[in-house]
Formats: C-alpha cells, structure tokens, sequence
C-alpha cells in the first residue's frame, strides 16, 4: 500500500544535524531504515543514485530514478511530500529494489532520498522527521566517490578475468561455466544459456534444489533466442512481464537476456527469483553485456572443437561400416574380436552367400549388390540383440554372439536358413548361404572359433558335408 505522509512538525534533538562519515547511518537509525538513498537530478526527469546506506551503499552509480517511469518517484516529485510503500512481502520499490516498506522523501525539485526496511512497520511516520532524516543523508553524500567508481571498475574486470580463467574446452563444460560465472558476478538466483548450433540448454542454480531439469528450459530458451538476437532485454519487475514458461513459473521476481556472439548464436538468461527478490542495476547489466560478450569466444571455440570431434567420429563410424549393406565392416569386426577377447563363452558363425559370383557374371555386379543387401536385411532381425554380425568379405559374413553355446548357435543359424529360404529372392534367384558356426569353448578363443566356422562353412559349400550346421528346413 502506498501512502503521502503528512507533513507533521515534531521538535527532535539535534542529532540528525551531525556531519560526518556517520551521517547517513545516523540519519537511517533514526527512521528505523536499513537501506538509504540519495538521488539527485542530473537532467530533465531523470535522476542518479549517488550514495547511501546498505544497498544504497553498494549501488551508488549504478540507479537511476526516471519520473515517467517510476511513479511513486514522480507522486512525492509532483506533491512535495513523502510517499510510503508497505507489503507483506518485498515487492519493486523502484528499478532493481525490492524491499517490504519505503518511503520516498522529496527535499527539493533536485533531490529525493529514499529509505528502506525489510522489516514492515518500523519506519516512522513522521514527516519532519523523515526530511529532517533526508537532508542529513544528503548532506553527507554529493556525489559518487572516486573510490566506488574505481571499485566498479574492479568488479567488472574481476568478473571478466574470472570468466577467462577455465581449464574448460568441452562445450557442456563451457556452457556451464559461462552461466555460473555470470550468476556469481550479478548474485543472480538462477541461471540459463542455450546455443542454438546445438539446440542445447545449460541451467544454474545459486542454491541446486536438484528439482530443475535443463530439457524442459529448451522451448523457453528458444523463444527467448528469437527475441533478443539484436539486443539485451532487461525487465525489472517480471510479474508484469513474465519470461515464458516454465522461467515464469520458478517465482523469477526480474530477469536479464542477453545475446551470446556476433552475429549471436546462443542467448543467456540470468534471473532474479522471490527466494532474494532485486533487479539489476546499471553496474549488473554492463557486467553481464560484458560476460555475454566475453562468452562468444570461448563458446566458439569449444562449439569448433565439438563439430571437429563430432566430425572425426563420423570419419570413424563411417570407416568401420560397409557401404553397400550398412553393416559393420571386417575392420569393426575385427576391433570388436580385439575388445571381447577376454570373453570365456562365445559362438561365431560365419556365412558366406551362395552364387554370388555366377550372379555378378550373369546379371552385372548392380544385381549382386542388391543381392547382398536383401541377404543382410534378411539375416539381421533373426539374430539376438546382443549379437553383432559385420560383413567380413565380399561374399561372406560373420556373427559374434557373446554368451552362447552350441545349442543358441544352431538356433540362431536354423533361423537365418529358414529367414533366407523364406524370402522370395531376387529375379528369381532364391536367397541362400553357406553357414558354419563354432563355440569357446572347444575353441580357444574367438578368433580360432571363427576359424574353425569358416573352416566348415567352406567343408559345407565345397564338400557337401553339413559340418556343425544348423539341421534342413523341413
């Protein structure tokens, strides 16, 4: 609720008359504030901040008070008397201030003083001695020192040189540390950024309840990227401008989006939530431009190392794949023997595609490759999904299955005869292979067990013995 506090006459003791250092702490002991500021008017209806008590310590330099734009700032302007604001809970008194009570103390056309508590109902409610109060405060305070100039400067830079400072490469591990670094610097609640190359979030909390899942911030995240691909948007009171959901839903009280990189490629979002309701001051928003822009590089970076990574893995998998079937090809095969050598029980089976040559001779090399490929579609979905099966040759395939004795190894060769002869073949060329299989044990281990399969897979193409070959589809 706010209210114009009469102004009532009181005699008081001389005390609030004293200069000094200890003016302004004087002067808010006395209105029973806990925060205290001095503004004065720089030009037409706007005023700056240039000192004070508590906050109004801190943020000296760093607020401004427009009277179009703050309109309890512009009711004690326009009436010449105090104006008081009381809520149960902090609410915005004005730009990045929240607090539960304020009053604000017009001393002229050119200077207004603000008080503020968190405790509601214990500023007086004596007019005179609220500008009795004002004028002390003000007396004390001109102008901003040059010491807390040089103390922003130093912020600024600290939080800059603190962003640089990462071991960091990865662009998870980059993402996350541009949104704590950024959250530490503007005491921010919470954090977001999102890089649209990757269509990927990162979120921060300054107290991790663990409850926040980053997926669930990526629609949010992305219309906010749509919104502020030119400029920063800052929004001090988000209960009249909610972010979109589910920022809005979090108790965000004020939130700051900035782009990320030139032209930008990703936006982040730091927020103020109701766990320590505030705003930004001019000091947080150019530490967070300063941080959005300082991100770009190193986010560039890390994004040029993922695409180089993500492009040698490609090279990778596309250099243990066989073009023509899409299976794995005889180097993945034999890098997967490599790696499964320690296993003690396993059965290999290894098929080689009958008159594949006469084929290419007869109907050209394009018959035999669809041949090959129906033969590979064909014979996957009849093994197990622990199994890999990798063509080895031209003509010839192999199956690893982990596990299996000699019973699942003539199961699985007895689904893939029946599979093949249950096709309805190419060009009227039924689909059929020569098949051979052995375990370890007998065998001493995987690769003398594929030999001894293709040992007798060949015995069964060349000799007619059926070997260890599954039985003849009835």
């Amino acid at each position: 609720m706010d209210a114009i506090l009469p102004s009532v006459g009181r005699d008081r003791p001389g005390e609030l008359a004293v200069r000094g250092d200890d003016a302004v702490a004087r002067a808010a002991a006395a209105v029973g504030a806990s925060d205290v500021f001095v503004f004065r008017r720089v030009t037409g209806d706007r005023f700056v901040h240039v000192g004070g008590l508590g906050r109004g310590e801190g943020w000296a330099g760093n607020v401004d008070l427009v009277l179009g734009q703050e309109p309890r700032a512009h009711e004690a302007v326009s009436s010449v008397a105090p104006v008081v604001v009381r809520a149960p809970e902090p609410v915005q008194i004005f730009g990045p201030y929240y607090q539960r009570e304020a009053v604000f103390v017009p001393l002229s056309a050119d200077l207004i003083v603000v008080f503020g508590t968190s405790d509601a109902g214990s500023l007086v409610s004596d007019g005179e001695l609220l500008r009795e109060a004002a004028s002390s405060a003000s007396a004390a305070i001109a102008q901003v020192s040059s010491a807390k100039r040089l103390a922003d400067e130093l912020e600024l830079l600290h939080a800059v040189h603190s962003l640089a400072q990462t071991d960091a490469v990865r662009i998870r591990e980059v993402m996350a540390h541009v949104v704590e670094s950024a959250i530490a610097a503007l005491s921010c609640d919470l954090g977001a950024i999102y890089v649209a190359d990757l269509d990927s979030v990162e979120v921060i909390e300054h107290a991790p309840s663990g409850s926040l899942v980053a997926d669930s911030f990526l629609p949010a995240m992305r219309a906010l990227f749509s919104e502020a691909v030119a400029l920063p948007t800052c929004v001090q009171d988000s209960t009249a401008d909610p972010p979109p959901s589910p920022l809005g839903a979090l108790g965000v009280t004020s939130h700051y989006v900035l782009p990320v990189g030139a032209p930008p490629f990703g936006v982040l979002a730091l927020m103020h939530t109701d766990a320590r309701p505030r705003g930004f001051t001019s000091l947080c928003r150019e530490v967070g431009l300063r941080l959005a822009q300082s991100a770009g590089p190193l986010l560039r970076s890390a994004l040029t190392l993922h695409e180089l990574e993500a492009q040698l893995d490609r090279v990778g998998r596309d250099a243990r794949i066989d073009p023509l079937t899409k299976l794995p090809n005889r180097r993945a095969w034999d890098e997967t023997l490599a790696e499964r050598s320690e296993i003690e029980a396993a059965g290999v089976i290894v098929l080689d595609v009958d008159g594949l040559k006469t084929l290419n001779d007869e109907r050209g090399h394009h018959v035999g490759d669809e041949y090959l490929q129906l033969v590979a579609q064909t014979v996957s979905p009849s093994l197990r999904d622990v199994d890999f099966i990798a063509r080895i040759g031209g003509d010839e395939f192999a199956v690893l299955l982990p596990g299996a004795d000699e019973l699942v190894c003539n199961a699985v060769a007895g689904r893939i005869k029946r599979a093949l002869a249950a096709h309805r073949g190419l060009a009227g060329v039924e689909l059929a292979a020569s098949i051979g299989y052995e375990t370890t044990p007998p065998a001493r281990s995987i690769a003398h067990a594929q030999r001894l399969a293709d040992k007798r897979m060949y015995e069964t193409k060349h000799a007619g013995a059926p070997g260890r070959l599954a039985p003849p589809v009835a």
